[in-house]
């Protein structure tokens, strides 16, 4: 294996591992035991580039030199499934089917690893990874994981952990009022025409640091944002506007292992625990909201970018934490909007 395919490999972990770490999730104790039929969660991550990657290298290096890339076989170059360029992945057949952009042709490579390596065996496929990292999350036993742990086709296999919530600090203790915010105009701008992304344990849509109403000014949802907004229940039609321009919930994991509770963790986007309404208001709240709490005035609060978008990636709850399985399916999504 050469040096830079070596170099890319551990870049796929270091990033799945950073992400969790600055996305407000720390590793837990509990929850990696197996079911009662021996069979557990496992994460994983094949070599082959992820989606992001190939779209890293065809900004860096060019549309023509991913092309050759791509018609090599090899791993460098290439967009994300998104451009023409990347959608000359197929095989040297006589009636070619049509072309699949690079995103599914990785979850082909996955659905063609598992149905080889374990080919007659039962193994439950809880999601496909396609853009942070290449890999699936998969229920299977330790005897099937260690063969897929031998293929030369994958990078590593992990077995799934729990994750708990972490917080950040406060606007102020980072100088934005001073710095960051009078460079880009004050709090009324600062942040405008970005989204950010978060995953935690959902949101109120109801809480006035999510209004889109606080200002007569234009206030469009950037045209480059591509996410959706669930409609549930607890969680109904109009509770996303021009601030929570999205909304989305992942529980596969969790709701294989048996510990979702319906009733108290809600499968939707909405927080039942207060941690992601807390962090969402934290990162982009908007600006100058009183804070009352039982009956008591603590102030005026301001996100960090108060003029920015959110979408929330609801993949922690207040039962039982969360799995890395869901939590890295929510980051997925995340880099794909």
């Amino acid at each position: 294996m050469g040096v830079a395919r070596r170099e890319e490999h551990r870049a796929a972990a270091a990033a799945f591992l950073y992400a969790l770490t600055v996305l407000g999730v720390l590793a837990g104790g509990a929850g990696v035991r197996a079911f009662e039929d021996g069979t557990a969660v496992y994460i994983v991550t094949m070599k082959q580039a992820p989606v992001s990657h190939r779209r890293l290298n065809l900004e860096k290096f060019g549309s023509s030199k991913a092309a050759t890339a791509v018609g090599r076989g090899g791993s460098g170059g290439g967009g994300g499934g998104d451009t023409p360029t990347t959608s000359v992945l197929r095989k040297p057949r006589q009636s070619s089917p049509k072309p699949m952009n690079y995103g599914s042709y990785i979850v082909h490579l996955q659905k063609s690893l598992l149905k080889r390596t374990l080919r007659g065996e039962h193994y439950v496929k809880l999601y496909s990874y396609r853009y942070l990292i290449n890999g699936f999350a998969v229920v299977i036993t330790p005897r099937q994981a260690d063969k897929l742990s031998g293929r030369k086709e994958v990078a590593n296999v992990m077995l799934d952990y729990s994750v708990r919530t972490a917080t950040t600090h406060t606007p102020e203790f980072l100088g934005l009022p001073q710095g960051a915010w009078v460079q880009e105009g004050g709090p009324q701008f600062a942040g405008q025409g970005v989204v950010i992304g978060l995953i935690d344990t959902g949101i109120d849509p109801t809480h006035p640091s999510f209004a889109d109403d606080l200002s007569t000014d234009s206030y469009p949802v950037p045209a480059h944002y591509s996410g959706i907004c669930e409609v549930t229940n607890d969680f109904p039609s109009g509770s996303c506007n021009r601030k929570l321009v999205g909304a989305q919930h992942f529980a596969a994991s969790a709701i294989t292992r048996g510990v979702f509770n319906a009733s108290q963790d809600l499968a939707s986007p909405s927080d039942s625990d207060g941690h992601g309404t807390h962090t969402a208001s934290i990162a982009a709240g908007n600006h100058g909201i009183p804070v009352v709490v039982a009956g008591h005035q603590f102030g005026n609060a301001s996100g960090m970018a108060p003029r920015a978008h959110i979408a929330v990636y609801k993949a922690l709850y207040k039962s039982f934490g969360g799995f890395a399985a869901d939590v890295v399916a929510a980051i997925d999504q995340v880099l794909f909007c």
